[in-house]
């Protein structure tokens, strides 16, 4: 398993690098189109998934530099085809893309899960000035400069009608995300990021280290309903384990309605009193199940870290 860069957007600068004829910037894009306002023109095209703008300044290029180059972005990109990748879009554009400013960065991984990935996002709590956000599918935590996403790799490739690889198929794969969307060079610590840093050892260590400590900083929940098949064999089971999570992680509300349940008198005989709280200790005793699916993320994610740092 390894962590590749997905979504780029690069700006090629007219001051300072040569200016390219349009007949041979466009030459292998699709679906070309010109565009003119008050205030501005430019020129617009496909290079594949990746998004061509030509403006009086610049041109930009923006995608995922992993469906770019494999067809997909379930792949993964190491450095050796990531400079193959940027040689490919200097040759089909006809400029020098190694000069281009990065203005967004997509560091992300797909790990394949014991489970389906949503079984996994409620024990996945807070991050320290970050915005949490559910979805059915997917959980992101957002900043203004970054965000974090955690969401399954497969129902979006089949939304989107996209292949999957072969070793893929069949299999739960949870995709972890870091995205850097404003201000990449500031918050890296460059002068200037470009898209000849993609392929150096500097910069993916120092990607790889904020999307280790951001996936550290998260919260995990503790889980007291263990959800093997082995613990739950009927409905009754299910209210158990209901009941006894209910106790375990309520003690003040358990003991109020304790108190309650004393004061009007409910029961009729007083030793129902005792059996109940005696129960209750005894659920309160038992150990909390370990959160083995927080376990099991925590441990794969690990050992990306590393196997790359």
């Amino acid at each position: 398993m390894s962590i590749m860069y997905d979504t780029i957007n690069m700006y090629y600068q007219f001051y300072n690098n040569p200016i390219p004829s349009i007949k041979d910037l466009f030459k292998n894009c699709t679906n070309v189109s010109h565009t003119e306002r008050e205030n501005s023109k430019y020129m617009q095209g496909d290079l594949k998934n990746m998004r061509i703008t030509l403006n009086e300044g610049s041109i930009s290029v923006k995608g995922s530099l992993c469906k770019y180059h494999f067809g997909n972005n379930c792949d993964t990109l190491n450095q050796s085809s990531t400079k193959e990748a940027l040689e490919n879009i200097s040759s089909d554009l006809s400029i020098d893309i190694n000069k281009a400013m990065v203005s967004r960065v997509d560091f992300s991984t797909n790990i394949i899960t014991d489970y389906t990935p949503t079984v996994y996002y409620p024990y996945l709590g807070e991050l320290s000035k970050f915005k949490r956000l559910v979805n059915p599918e997917s959980i992101y935590y957002n900043q203004k400069a970054k965000k974090l996403l955690f969401y399954d790799k497969i129902k979006e490739a089949k939304h989107k009608k996209m292949d999957i690889p072969v070793q893929y198929i069949g299999k739960n794969l949870l995709r972890y995300e870091l995205v850097l969307n404003r201000d990449v060079a500031r918050l890296l610590k460059y002068n200037g990021l470009y898209a000849k840093d993609l392929c150096g050892e500097e910069l993916f260590k120092k990607l790889l280290h904020f999307w280790y400590g951001y996936y550290q900083q998260i919260q995990k929940h503790s889980k007291t309903i263990k959800i093997m098949a082995d613990n739950i064999k009927t409905p009754k089971d299910v209210k158990d384990v209901l009941y006894n999570a209910f106790i375990r992680s309520n003690p003040i509300e358990v003991s109020k309605l304790m108190n309650e349940l004393k004061a009007r008198d409910v029961f009729q005989h007083k030793e129902y009193y005792s059996r109940l709280n005696s129960k209750i200790k005894r659920i309160q005793k038992d150990e909390i199940v370990e959160n083995d699916l927080m376990d099991e993320l925590n441990k794969k994610v690990e050992e990306i870290y590393l196997e790359l740092i």
